[in-house]
């Protein structure tokens, strides 16, 4: 039977599933927030309790579906992923140190709610990077590079066209859908991002590289946030 079934099962449920708790959490974070002393931990920063449970589902289903995946690991490929990563996040990076992006402040940050220095903390951000770059890298490309490309070549049966086949209309779209989910101030730095992405994939014809490159970059960017004090990254 001719199915594409497992596609979506491991390449736009995670995501799906990864959206939800993000829709979750700008639909109803509002309505439970409450930014007072004597508010509860996850009342003052509801992101606090999405982001953790956001993690550990969509990550138990990555899990749960592995063995449907078809994993193209080659050591090369992925040293080259490693590469584009340190580039695409530097390009990405460049506005907010070149003072382009004002650090307003507002992004991820735990120590504000749960004291400087708590376990509690501490394990948000183990939490943060776990998600940044391992649910995310694996969520996002699996649906960006490894379902929507090829749908954008075959949509009746996208499961049969091979990983990092070449078409303007594939790399147009994945790369405008990438750069559209972010915020604005990250938009030249999202489509320099998605096109070297779309290159190494269409280069490699493996989506592991792919996956690398966005955990290495979403690592980078995590620890940049927290080295030189800017939330607003993550």
């Amino acid at each position: 039977m001719h199915t594409d079934t497992p596609l979506y099962r491991t390449s736009v449920y995670p995501l799906a599933i990864f959206m939800g708790f993000s829709i979750l959490l700008g639909v109803g974070g509002d309505m439970i927030a409450w930014d007072h002393p004597e508010a509860a931990w996850w009342r003052q920063a509801p992101e606090l309790l999405l982001y953790p449970v956001q993690t550990l589902v969509c990550g138990w289903w990555l899990w749960h579906v592995r063995h449907e995946m078809t994993w193209d690991w080659n050591a090369r490929a992925c040293g080259l992923g490693v590469i584009f990563g340190v580039v695409g996040i530097g390009l990405w990076l460049v506005p907010y140190f070149a003072g382009w992006v004002p650090n307003e402040g507002g992004g991820f940050e735990p120590e504000r709610v749960l004291g400087e220095g708590t376990a509690a903390t501490y394990a948000e951000y183990a939490m943060r990077f776990a998600r940044a770059a391992v649910v995310v890298p694996l969520a996002e490309e699996l649906f960006w590079r490894g379902f929507l490309m090829r749908w954008c070549v075959n949509r009746d049966f996208p499961q049969d066209v091979p990983v990092g086949t070449h078409s303007w209309l594939a790399y147009v779209v994945t790369t405008a859908a990438f750069m559209l989910i972010h915020n604005p101030a990250d938009y030249a730095g999202a489509f320099c991002y998605g096109s070297l992405t779309y290159l190494l994939v269409v280069k490699t014809r493996r989506l592991t590289p792919a996956i690398t490159m966005h955990a290495v970059a979403n690592a980078i960017m995590g620890a940049c946030a927290i080295g030189f004090d800017m939330p607003q990254l993550w």
